[in-house]
Order: C-alpha cells, then structure tokens, then sequence
C-alpha cells in the first residue's frame, strides 16, 4: 500500500478535505453574512470561463448553480461540500463580483385572511 492509497477512495475517487478547497479559511471573505435563507444569484448569467479568475472546481460548480437566484441553503444541499465551505467559496464569488446577494423584501407579505380562514376551517375539520 503507498502512501497515497489513504487519499483515495476506490468508489469516491480523491479525497479532499473540506479546509483545502477553503485555503484554511472558516469565514467568508469581507465577512459577508450568508445565512441560510439568503438568496444569491450570479451576476453574469453567462458561465465563467474555465480559467477566468482562478476560479476551482468548485468556486464554477456554485457559479453554476447561482444563474437563476437560489438560496444559501439549496445551494449548500445540491452540493457534497459542508455548510461551512460552501460560505467561504460562496463569500469569494461576491469579493470579485461574479454573483451578488439579493435583498430580501422590505415589508413582510401580508396574510390574506380568506386563506387563513380555510387553514382554520381545515383544522376544525380534523
């Protein structure tokens, strides 16, 4: 066995640990706040180019998935790379200006109270 078959996973393929794809980094860059709920989509709608940027395999594969908007959360579910990771990777795409965060509404939609009544309606019939 060489020194390198513990890198490898026969069914898998290579391993990376998740602190490689980041550099060592935990937080996002320009400590951006990504939360769950945050929706992002790329700024070009056109895909990256292969060596545009030194972009990784990964930093492309978000990119991809950020052409149409797409909260943190499906993103990070979509792909095999922990929560953690997909911020950092997610925080260098916004410092170069490839995808941007989408603000969130200013006033919280209003309840319509037709729906709410037939919710309780339903409810009642249980």
């Amino acid at each position: 066995m060489s020194r390198y078959d513990r890198w490898l996973d026969r069914e898998a393929g290579p391993v990376v640990r998740p602190y490689a794809v980041t550099g060592g980094r935990t937080d996002p860059a320009g400590r951006t706040v990504l939360d769950l709920i945050t929706v992002i989509s790329a700024a070009d709608p056109a895909p990256a180019p292969a060596g545009r940027g030194g972009l990784g395999p990964e930093h492309r594969a978000l990119l991809r998935m950020c052409r149409v908007p797409v909260t943190v959360a499906d993103v990070a579910a979509d792909v095999a790379l922990p929560l953690g990771v997909v911020r950092v990777l997610l925080g260098d795409l916004i410092q170069q200006g490839m995808i941007s965060v989408l603000s969130p509404p200013t006033q919280p939609p209003q309840a319509r109270t037709d729906l709410l009544k037939e919710v309780l309606d339903g409810l009642r019939a249980l």
